[in-house]
């Protein structure tokens, strides 16, 4: 029987051999700049980030430009050991944090002794530290949670490497040039669509697209028009309560208030914070008044047999509506020599497929034989 801890040992060496330290994430010592990415810091600080401050492989540091005080900070313990486990409860019980689910094998959150909420996770061997410190975030604990479920989900596809097959490992190798989170535009109809594309070393993959339709609106007596440049909407709405409508028609969907000051919980945060920092122009119209229960910002989803989509929709009582609309896909990853197919779960059907270029490019084709040109910088999303 063939020494698997050997061969993991002369698969890894060959891998370190021809990967820098920079891009390596299946090395022994995990580089924690790797684990969160400069656009989802930005999200969770809210507001633009200098570059990752690798301090060591076990420490990563972020600046807010506008003010160096908000920071995030980034660390990993790696000592492996039996006692991993023992460690975590005494500190959860040493700080009194609060248990939280859905991220790694366990967490815990408290505030942090610098100020701001510190954020404490196990996954297999690892135990990771997310510490957010922001003066006028007025949602931490949403943000370092979020931050943290992204970083769960890095580390999950890396650790460990001594319970897996030769075979296993030599995927990771040939993944290692593409996995991570990729941003690009897509054409949809006449608009070029901001895309959001996530590849995982186990071989799964999702693809948000997400357009913005400002406009106009009328809405009154149980009938709502908007008129846009892209297009005319309309159906039928109820009003079931301040919080919640319905509309019927073009959008049959269940609507939910979002809190003012809050973002949606549902659309991608990467590409909602992208399209509402771009302009855009309405031609503004004298109409009649909007139905005064409408005003505000509501979220709302439909689900289909291969996708589902996300709405954001923005009423003011100027008439002017913002609709956002996101398109998510998700499945498997197949191999065809150099051409890696996005297969949907769970109807097998492929209508995307891409190429690495370069560590730092692919190029993305759909259904149509259209090819767009992504990177792993959120910078590109401005280009849509």
């Amino acid at each position: 029987m063939p020494n698997t801890r050997f061969l993991h040992s002369v698969l890894l060496s060959a891998l370190l051999a021809a990967c820098s330290a920079q891009t390596d994430v299946v090395s022994q010592h995990i580089n924690a700049c790797l684990l969160v990415t400069e656009a989802e810091v930005e999200i969770a600080i809210g507001t633009a980030v200098t570059a990752p401050e690798k301090r060591s492989d076990t420490q990563c540091l972020y600046h807010a430009k506008a003010n160096p005080d908000d920071t995030v900070v980034v660390e990993i313990d790696q000592n492996t050991g039996k006692e991993k486990k023992g460690q975590f409860d005494n500190e959860r019980l040493k700080t009194k944090g609060t248990l939280i689910s859905g991220i790694g094998d366990a967490a815990f959150t408290l505030p942090s002794p610098l100020g701001g909420i510190q954020l404490t996770f196990m996954k297999g061997d690892a135990l990771v530290t997310l510490t957010l410190t922001s003066a006028r975030h007025g949602t931490p604990f949403e943000a370092v949670t979020n931050l943290a479920k992204s970083a769960a989900h890095r580390l999950a596809a890396q650790l460990p490497l001594d319970d897996i097959s030769a075979d296993a490992v030599a995927a990771v190798v040939s993944s290692s040039k593409w996995a991570g989170d990729w941003y690009g535009c897509i054409p949809i109809g006449l608009l070029n669509a901001k895309g959001h594309l996530s590849l995982t070393d186990s071989g799964d993959w999702s693809l948000t697209t997400a357009v913005i339709s400002p406009g106009m609106l009328t809405a009154d007596r149980g009938h709502w028009q908007v008129d846009s440049f892209q297009d005319i909407l309309h159906g039928t709405y109820q009003l079931a309560s301040k919080e919640t409508f319905s509309t019927t028609g073009i959008l049959s969907v269940k609507w939910d208030r979002v809190a003012k000051g809050q973002s949606p919980t549902r659309f991608d945060r990467i590409l909602y914070k992208s399209l509402t920092g771009s302009p855009h122009k309405i031609a503004v119209k004298r109409l009649p008044p909007v139905e005064p229960g409408l005003i505000g910002t509501w979220e709302g989803s439909a689900k289909f047999v291969d996708h589902q989509e996300e709405f954001v929709w923005s009423i003011t009582s100027g008439n002017v509506s913002e609709f956002y609309k996101a398109v998510l896909w998700a499945g498997r990853i197949e191999h065809d020599g150099e051409i890696l197919r996005l297969v949907v779960v769970p109807t097998k059907t492929a209508p995307f497929q891409f190429k690495v270029v370069s560590g730092e490019a692919l190029d993305l084709t759909d259904s149509e034989g259209t090819v767009s040109q992504w990177s792993r910088k959120g910078s590109r999303l401005a280009r849509c």
